[in-house]
């Protein structure tokens, strides 16, 4: 499995974590909140089932797009295995862990709970582990057929000597 996969799956599976109880249960995650005693209304249920499968859609989405499923045939699928929406969808998804991650930590920082500071480092790995699959991980470098070194290299701003591609000039 790829980091772009493992990103994905674990994206889904903390957003699933997240929305399972706004669906399953969202009266007792509003009384979790409150700070008196009253029934949750109408409104704050529909709100938080909204969340929970808003939630739940935006880890299939990015599980589906990212190309972590393959929704086509063999035949039809890509050499490379990475799909052309991959870093979209990827980029989208760290824009939401980041701006979720600082709403966590501050709403932690203003009233140290537990929770938020849970959420805010949960958001944060999946913002780092989001970056560095943006960054590295569907990169395709140019590498020899014949040497299997990457040809993109330069040798700024030291000289590599023992290089193949200044012994092959010498010659």
């Amino acid at each position: 499995m790829d980091a772009v996969s493992t990103y994905s799956f674990s994206n889904l599976a903390w957003l699933s974590a997240q929305a399972f109880p706004l669906i399953l249960w969202p009266s007792f995650i509003g009384n979790l909140l409150r700070t008196e005693q009253e029934h949750a209304s109408s409104l704050e249920e529909y709100f938080a089932r909204s969340l929970g499968f808003a939630l739940l859609s935006i880890g299939l989405t990015v599980v589906l797009l990212s190309g972590a499923v393959p929704l086509v045939s063999r035949v039809d699928a890509p050499e490379k295995g990475i799909s052309p929406y991959a870093s979209a969808v990827l980029v989208v998804s760290i824009f939401y862990h980041a701006s979720s991650g600082f709403y966590c930590y501050g709403r932690y920082s203003w009233t140290q709970e537990t929770g938020y500071l849970l959420g805010c480092i949960g958001s944060g790995v999946l913002f780092a582990m989001g970056l560095y699959c943006v960054l590295f991980a569907g990169d395709t470098a140019m590498i020899s057929r014949y040497h299997r070194f990457d040809q993109s290299t330069s040798g700024f701003p030291f000289k590599n000597s023992q290089s193949y591609r200044s012994k092959k000039k010498a010659l």
